[in-house]
């Protein structure tokens, strides 16, 4: 089984599908329900780097369908974490998968088809509080001359023993 899933990052509002594999006809079936289920307005998709999603023939076709309203964007490797679904993800595996014994593909479908109606009931949007690394543009860092430091000194001089007398 293969879910599928679009969360709208405004409302919280999980659309979701499962599969019994994971193919390019079944990622263009469900981004065709995507399509149906906000038919006005830009809608961005945020994909990693699963195959299927690196089609760009398909992609610029189903958007030339779609009145080339669906910007696509892909996380950087290793990033599964900028991606809200993926998030969503992690939480299905944590409420339903981690320590569940499922006795048929339908009884694990099931329960994935119920979460997804739970969270559903009352979406609600992520709220973010990663407030992110500074960037590295390759430039020294500038520290202000009233900053105290964040690390205590690794160093094991005191601070009379601390200046540099080589053989004085």
């Amino acid at each position: 089984m293969c879910p599928c899933g679009a969360r709208s990052s405004a409302s919280g509002g999980v659309l979701a599908r499962c599969t019994d594999r994971r193919t390019q006809t079944d990622l263009v079936a469900f981004m065709e329900e995507v399509a149906r289920t906000y038919p006005e307005g830009n809608v961005h998709v945020i994909w990693d780097n699963l195959n299927t999603h690196r089609a760009y023939g398909v992609w610029k076709s189903f958007n030339a369908r779609h009145g080339e309203r669906f910007f696509f964007h892909f996380t950087p490797l290793h990033a599964s974490w900028v991606n809200q679904i993926e998030l969503l993800f992690a939480i299905y595996t944590r409420r339903v998968l981690r320590h569940a014994s499922h006795y048929s593909i339908f009884h694990l479908r099931q329960r994935t088809e119920d979460f997804i109606v739970q969270r559903n009931r009352a979406p609600q949007p992520f709220k973010w509080t990663f407030a992110g690394f500074e960037l590295q543009t390759g430039e020294p860092k500038r520290i202000p001359a009233d900053a105290r430091s964040i690390r205590p000194s690794t160093s094991r001089r005191t601070p009379a023993s601390s200046s540099s007398s080589h053989g004085a």
